[in-house]
């Protein structure tokens, strides 16, 4: 009886050292089977965004060779052991086309942008010796005319082929008038000090060459006059040194700085 009770008590401790001792949690075979379709995942993913190296020298390069982004139009020496066949032909008159027809299509959603473009146009096609800048937010367009474009040295009168040029912006403007809050002309004029029976200083010439150009845009368009404003600044304004020649002719002359009008109902109020 005692020999009985000593193997059945021999039997148990087996039975319990083998089932800690053997086989692995069912829990750890479900962690394992999940790292290993997260590890598959990442790997799938960092394969889809890998990028030809070769290749995408080649269409850096080309596009600087091409397009002219370097000084002069040069472009960078062939990549070692790079193929040019494999290099992408870049077609600069279908690059300019495509910029072109992006641009066509951001006016037709922004009249504002249209008006720039139109007096941009305008500008080029008759060569007119004066400067245009769109403002990054699109709010303001300035047209930058040097004084003898305009005016005759020292003096306030629109010359006649100034005229001209001044009856096609304010054909353009008027197109333009509920996209356009103001019109404001400015004066400058370089260091040089005037006195004359007319003008005592660059202030009152300055001046009256901004009113001048108002009152024609006013008086013989017809462009509402709550939109329209003349600033004369003098020499105090300059935008080149006063020191050259070169710089004295860039501060001589007149601005028309166009405002955009804000649309009440695009503001969104804080409350």
């Amino acid at each position: 009886m005692r020999i009985h009770l000593k193997v059945k008590s021999k039997m148990k401790r087996r039975r319990r050292s083998k089932s800690s001792s053997g086989g692995i949690a069912e829990w750890f075979v479900t962690y394992s089977d999940m790292v290993t379709l997260l590890l598959t995942f990442f790997i799938m993913l960092y394969s889809f965004s890998t990028i030809n190296a070769q290749k995408w020298q080649a269409l850096v390069q080309s596009l600087r060779g091409n397009v002219g982004v370097l000084e002069g139009g040069a472009s960078l020496d062939p990549v070692p052991g790079l193929d040019e066949s494999s290099a992408p032909n870049v077609d600069l008159e279908q690059l300019q086309g495509f910029r072109k027809k992006r641009e066509m299509d951001k006016a037709e959603q922004d009249p504002f942008l249209k008006l720039y473009q139109d007096i941009q146009e305008y500008v080029d096609i008759n060569g007119i010796p004066a400067e245009l800048q769109l403002s990054p937010t699109h709010t303001e367009i300035l047209i930058r005319f040097k004084d003898y474009v305009l005016f005759d040295t020292g003096k306030s009168d629109l010359k006649e082929e100034a005229r001209e040029i001044l009856d096609r912006i304010a054909g353009v403007l008027l197109h333009y008038t509920d996209q356009i809050d103001r019109v404001r002309v400015e004066g400058h004029t370089d260091i040089r000090p005037i006195n004359t029976m007319f003008y005592p200083t660059n202030w009152e010439l300055s001046a009256d060459r901004a009113v001048k150009v108002v009152r024609y845009f006013q008086e013989h368009h017809g462009f509402p006059g709550n939109k329209l404003s003349g600033e004369g600044y003098g020499e105090y304004y300059p935008i080149a040194s006063n020191d050259t020649v070169e710089g004295r002719a860039r501060n001589r002359r007149v601005d028309v700085q166009i405002v955009r009008a804000v649309n009440l109902d695009d503001v969104q109020t804080i409350e």
